[in-house]
């Protein structure tokens, strides 16, 4: 179990001096991230150095590193095995923990290594790793909430925890993004302690010289915010480290080795795209990062809609139509104590898709158990009703990526919320990559993919029929619903109506008369002159247009442009609608008043006008009107204007005479009926 203190790893290292340098690291998030970049850039200098983070992933001993590279078991056992007789000879209790601490610092003197990089497990006032009196940099990376039962409920109180590894005249690095609260609490108890000087990380020097160098850019380049944070810092911690072993630490030398580490800043398990060739064959990568609080899942929302969102999971899906934005299948399990509905907050969004499922027990930490897979997705659901998922009640992570495959064959699938299931998935992964998954430890994978199969198609079954339920049972609501709407629509409509009936009667008792929206008076017609001579009477209509000055109105004394007698003025009544002026035509065969070039005419004050075919829009009609087709068997046209038809009854007359005695073949004409007809 946890046991903050550092009574009982002094105890197992009593006497036990460290010749090496440390960079101590302590934060919530990014803290794995900038002990493996600045083990790296050690390594690339030459400088032999040990790595020890926490918490291990699939062996105990692949968190102590020599050179980047995990100790061997034999080594790691030795040594080990020497602690927990010490521990159990002078009856220290220690923790599994503080037995992992003081075998890796011990492993570290044996291969006498010049500097040692370190992760804090918890905390850092309290910590094992505390024990440490050789810090050349302090680095405290984001702080966030975790493990607040342990540390406390604020990001204050927290951060006084992480403040812990500070030491006198020792420099030290924080992340500009902490709160402005995280960094009052450090800076007061750095100058309590008289530790310091701080190195910045966001200075106008650092803006001007090494984030403008070639070789940063070109590391920097698809990298996060967050993620250059941690570089800067692990990069300005190894500079430091360089000062203290009296070598060059100018950044225009130093910056060349980040172009060789561009792919070194993602750990195992820390945003790591991972190919499971066994479940999805060799097209598909599943992501893997270990997320475990708030903050680390809005920083993995954050990744994963920028880098998996706008691009399909693998080739075989390019050509599905996905409106640029593909969904995303979480596999999720947590470890008890943690708050599940402020991660999976931060986490899920619509369109989702979870399955949900557990770690197998923790080797060294028998106090660790995951968290309820049932309880896991009920908690999804409850923020998310409209998600799609499942619960897998057997252990196994392949398992679970094989139900994740058929819930959403075309969605992304993180793998995330705990880094022991992370560690199950590698070590699966280990097994898988030598073969093995046919032996007593693992199932085949074939009926694990068979049996997960079933479960998911049964389940997405079970979810249409409550679907279809839930709208059987909305619509059987509603019917009452829309019956009290019609009633209270008519009640309305009843009040209107005797509120419309009772202003009726008040006007009448004033003397207005009854009043109607008809009997609102048109202004007289005026008669407008055309070239050519062509005249008709047309109603005067608003317009704000300026048209050609030949288009005049007659009035016996007055333009109205004021103008004294018959002379030619703008007319601003009358509304153009292709042109701006009136144009007559006269074809050969017919006059002929095109519709598209004149529309000024009231079709009430024509008798009849005859149109050349397809002169006038076949939407185009006018109230009073109607269209027939004039043949030479059916109609003709008398010479005195007339048309008759083939009885010789007397039809209508047109306006002006026809030069042909027969209407042409196929001719439309348009005649006005009166509306007593």
């Amino acid at each position: 179990m946890i046991q903050p203190g550092l009574e009982r790893i002094s105890r197992l290292l009593q006497n036990v001096q460290f010749p090496w340098k440390a960079v101590h690291v302590a934060g919530t998030n990014g803290k794995g991230s900038i002990c493996g970049l600045t083990s790296h850039l050690l390594t690339r200098r030459c400088i032999k150095n040990g790595r020890f983070t926490s918490p291990h992933l699939v062996n105990r001993w692949d968190c102590i590193n020599i050179n980047s590279e995990p100790v061997s078991e034999r080594e790691f056992r030795k040594v080990e095995d020497h602690f927990i007789n010490l521990n159990q000879r002078e009856n220290i209790n220690a923790s599994e923990f503080e037995l992992l601490t003081a075998t890796a610092f011990t492993l570290f003197n044996e291969n006498k290594v010049d500097v040692g990089v370190i992760e804090v497990g918890m905390g850092g006032k309290l910590d094992a790793t505390n024990i440490l009196n050789n810090q050349v940099v302090s680095v405290i990376a984001k702080i966030a909430r975790d493990h607040q039962g342990f540390l406390g409920d604020t990001l204050e109180e927290i951060a006084s925890h992480k403040a812990g590894i500070l030491r006198p005249n020792v420099p030290y690095l924080v992340n500009p993004m902490n709160d402005i609260w995280v960094h009052q609490v450090i800076e007061d108890y750095a100058r309590e302690i008289g530790a310091g000087p701080r190195i910045l990380v966001d200075t106008q020097e650092l803006s001007s010289t090494l984030f403008k160098s070639a070789y940063f850019k070109a590391f920097a380049e698809g990298k996060l915010p967050y993620q250059l944070d941690n570089a800067v810092m692990a990069f300005l911690a190894y500079l430091q480290v360089l000062r203290s072993m009296d070598l060059s630490a100018d950044w225009k030398q130093n910056v060349k080795i980040l172009k060789g580490l561009k792919n070194k800043t993602v750990l195992q398990g820390r945003q790591h795209s991972v190919k499971v060739p066994v479940v999805f064959g060799s097209f598909r990568q599943v992501l893997v990062d270990g997320a475990h609080n708030e903050d680390a899942a809005d920083t993995l929302r954050d990744y994963v809609k920028k880098k998996l969102e706008g691009r399909p999971p693998s080739k075989k899906y390019e050509s599905v139509d996905s409106n640029g934005k593909w969904p995303i299948t979480w596999v999720i399990a947590m470890t008890e104590g943690r708050d599940p509905r402020a991660f999976l907050r931060k986490l899920l969004k619509p369109g989702d898709n979870i399955i949900t499922t557990s770690f197998n027990p923790v080797e060294g930490m028998p106090w660790v158990k995951p968290l309820d897979p049932k309880v896991l997705l009920s908690v999804a659901k409850e923020l998310r009703p409209d998600i799609t998922g499942l619960a897998i009640p057997k252990r196994g992570v392949y398992r679970a990526l094989c139900a994740a495959k058929y819930l959403s064959p075309s969605a992304h699938i993180v793998l995330t919320g705990s880094l022991y299931l992370v560690g199950d998935f590698f070590r699966e992964h280990q097994v898988a990559q030598e073969g093995l998954l046919n032996n007593a430890e693992f199932p085949s994978i074939r009926q694990i993919d068979m049996d997960e199969k079933e479960r998911v198609e049964a389940a997405l079954l079970e979810k249409v029929a409550e679907r279809q339920s839930e709208d059987d049972n909305k619509q059987a609501i509603s019917r009452p619903v829309r019956i009290g709407v019609k009633i209270r629509e008519s009640e309305e409509a009843k009040q209107l109506r005797l509120e419309i009936e009772r202003l009726e009667e008040e006007m009448k008792s004033f003397g207005f008369g009854e009043f109607t929206p008809q009997s609102t008076p048109s202004l007289p017609p005026a008669k407008v002159t055309f070239p050519e001579s062509v005249e008709s009477t047309v109603p005067i209509r608003p317009t704000n247009r300026t048209f050609d000055s030949r288009t005049s109105v007659a009035f016996p004394d007055r333009q109205i442009d004021g103008s004294e007698g018959n002379a030619p003025a703008r007319n601003p009544l009358i509304r153009y609608h292709e042109v701006d002026r009136p144009k007559v035509e006269y074809p050969a065969e017919e006059h002929n008043v095109r519709s598209q070039d004149f529309r000024a005419f009231d079709p009430k004050s024509v008798t009849a006008t005859n149109f050349a075919k397809s002169s006038l829009p076949e939407r185009s009609s006018y109230k009073g009107e109607k269209r027939v087709r004039a043949t030479k068997s059916s109609h003709t046209l008398s010479k005195s204007g007339h048309i008759n038809d083939s009885e010789g009854r007397k039809k209508t007359k047109f306006v002006k005479k026809q030069r042909s005695s027969s209407a042409p073949a196929g001719g439309e004409y348009m005649f006005h009926y009166p509306e007593s007809v």
